[in-house]
């Protein structure tokens, strides 16, 4: 069975394949990527790799020939999926896992209409598929995690709502465990139990095992202390951003919860302190 990863060099991508050479050893496993240059490091773990562009119809035709499953990895980048999926139907690929967003009837910064829109392009291939709702990557929070590290201070404006999340590695090993056993449900929900900015606050200060200076802040105060003590403008804007979201309400994430990603995993997802803990090492 040959088996293919999309976007295989990304965060996303290199962890699925870790896991897919534990989940299924005695597949063919390919990666796609951009270049040789970026599948360099693929090759010396035994991946196939494959050249392609979701934005080059015919390059995606040529990389997916002979593929029987095709994990998925989606691109923000609106339109260019189609050619993904009219590829995987060309090459009579056998079954798509695709990484969607969680709750995507609601507002998600926008990428919603891109992820509804290939969700409809994949259902009318007739390919069977798995729709992988995935809500966010933890990392989200770095800023926050790698700033109270410094500092030993917790800084939030975002004083209501909550924000589901787990570890991007984790999203990547349901995904592998999805595309390695090809038989589940269309859709999958694939999020962690909400959480408010005060409990991640608590769990980061457990996490780094030290008090922390946790304070509510006004959002024209949030990127500003943040950069001045040296944490990159764009970790902090987008701490800002998922903290705007989560303030405003109206999202569906507090709905959810961690069953069906549990399931999928065979396990517990990390808790939250040992998760950051993983992020601040």
């Amino acid at each position: 069975m040959n088996i293919m990863v999309t976007g295989a060099n990304g965060g996303y991508g290199s962890y699925a394949i870790d896991y897919l050479q534990k989940f299924a050893p005695e597949a063919n496993i390919f990666g796609l990527v951009r270049s040789e240059s970026k599948g360099a490091n693929l090759k010396k773990k035994g991946i196939n790799v494959r050249i392609g562009d979701y934005s080059d119809a015919d390059s995606m035709v040529k990389a997916l020939r002979g593929i029987d499953r095709l994990l998925f990895v989606s691109s923000t980048i609106p339109g260019i999926q189609k050619n993904v999926v009219d590829a995987a139907k060309i090459n009579n690929v056998q079954y798509i896992a695709y990484t969607s967003i969680f709750q995507p009837e609601h507002s998600k910064f926008g990428l919603e209409i891109n992820h509804k829109q290939t969700e409809q392009w994949i259902k009318e291939s007739g390919i069977p598929y798995t729709i992988l709702r995935d809500s966010w990557y933890m990392e989200v929070n770095q800023a926050l995690f790698d700033y109270a590290k410094k500092t030993q201070q917790f800084p939030y404006f975002a004083t209501k709502g909550q924000l589901s999340f787990a570890l991007r590695r984790e999203y990547a090993e349901a995904g592998a465990r999805v595309i390695a056993t090809g038989n589940y449900g269309h859709i999958i929900n694939l999020a962690g139990d909400p959480k408010t900015y005060r409990e991640i606050a608590l769990a980061t200060q457990k996490a780094l095992e030290t008090y922390l200076d946790i304070k509510e802040v006004e959002m024209s105060e949030f990127i500003p202390d943040l950069v001045l003590s040296g944490i990159s403008q764009n970790l902090a804007a987008m701490s800002e951003g998922y903290q705007e979201y989560t303030l405003k309400g109206n999202n569906g994430e507090d709905t959810a919860d961690n069953s069906e990603f549990e399931k999928v995993l065979g396990h517990p997802l990390t808790d939250l302190a040992s998760a950051i803990k993983e992020l601040t090492n």
